[in-house]
């Protein structure tokens, strides 16, 4: 009796560690200037958002997996975070100065225009300027994860213009 216990036991945690090792993240985007929720699983998966989760599985996620899979279903769109404007982690344009001497952040490079044109952008669900109580730092791992992926993309692009 007991060693079919013990046997049980093993098997389960081993199924449990593959799972999730195996299981799919999903991150949660929206359409910009919509209420569209989409998620990067392309179909119609019906998931609410959780803070914490959406954190977690963009903490965890492969990056790589998910560029190709946006690719496999020509979703060629940045990704962006939302603050007080959209921003383009790693695509950003810096700082110009004006004719007063201001300086004014360009939210893209102007190298990344005919691109964002054709295809447009999607934002990080949760990403916001405002952070409320004991948040989990999204935004700080959403803009990571943004800079990363828009990399990737670029880097994938490139290489099949080639």
């Amino acid at each position: 009796m007991n060693k079919i216990c013990i046997i049980t036991i093993i098997f389960l945690t081993l199924t449990s560690l593959s799972f999730r090792q195996s299981s799919i993240k999903i991150i949660l985007y929206y359409k910009p200037y919509t209420d569209s929720l989409e998620t990067n699983l392309y179909n119609g998966t019906i998931v609410k958002f959780d803070f914490k989760t959406q954190f977690y599985n963009l903490e965890s996620v492969n990056i790589d997996r998910e560029v190709e899979n946006a690719i496999k279903h020509n979703d060629y769109r940045i990704i962006a975070i939302s603050g007080n404007c959209y921003v383009f982690p790693g695509l950003d344009g810096g700082y110009e100065t004006q004719y007063d001497g201001s300086k004014v952040f360009i939210g893209l490079a102007h190298k990344y225009e005919s691109h964002f044109k054709n295809y447009g952008f999607k934002v990080i669900m949760g990403t916001s300027d405002v952070i409320i109580g004991d948040d989990l730092p999204l935004q700080s791992i959403a803009a990571d994860f943004a800079r990363k992926y828009n990399a990737i993309l670029f880097e994938k692009i490139k290489n099949t213009e080639n």
